[in-house]
């Protein structure tokens, strides 16, 4: 079991070999993309806990011991307020005003101390000229967990989609 977090990896490095020797033209096949390199996927959607809330899994402990996690969420929240970055409901998709953003986050409902979990969604491009993989964020959404009245944890919420250009 101590291995089983590399089983992705596994599978993806052949995936990705056999994307780059399938294709003879190393452009993207994506015309408005700055990225160069063969398109391996234009939106990949994946969840990533960002706080270990199981306190008994020490691989959770080591996978995040690097993660600046504060000064991440701080930056996503200050390049909504700067206005370079787009917040969006994430059940309707319509977009937040930095006002709005800022009287939820100061009524509690957007406590940046307590978000557990961001969702990526991404494009993955693999330039062969460079031997790189490059994957661009395209949106991240922040959630906060959520716990039952005898304080175990039942779900993540989301909580608002932060949008790149």
């Amino acid at each position: 079991m101590k291995h089983q977090p590399f089983v992705p990896l596994i599978i993806l490095i052949p995936l990705i070999f056999m994307a780059a020797c399938g294709k003879n033209n190393p452009s993207s096949s994506s015309s408005n993309s700055p990225l160069t390199g063969i398109e391996l996927a234009d939106t990949i959607i994946y969840p990533v806990d960002i706080v270990n809330l199981d306190t008994t899994d020490t691989w959770a402990d080591q996978r995040l011991k690097r993660l600046q996690r504060q000064r991440m969420i701080n930056l996503l929240f200050e390049s909504v307020y700067q206005g370079k970055a787009q917040a969006c409901d994430y059940f309707t998709d319509q977009p937040l005003s930095t006002e709005k953003l800022r009287e939820m986050e100061a009524s509690g409902g957007f406590d940046r101390d307590k978000v557990s979990q961001l969702q990526f969604e991404e494009a993955w491009h693999l330039d062969t000229v460079s031997n790189r993989m490059i994957k661009e964020v395209q949106s991240v959404l922040l959630a906060w967990p959520v716990y039952d009245n005898k304080g175990n944890f039942i779900a993540y919420k989301a909580g608002f989609v932060v949008k790149f250009d």
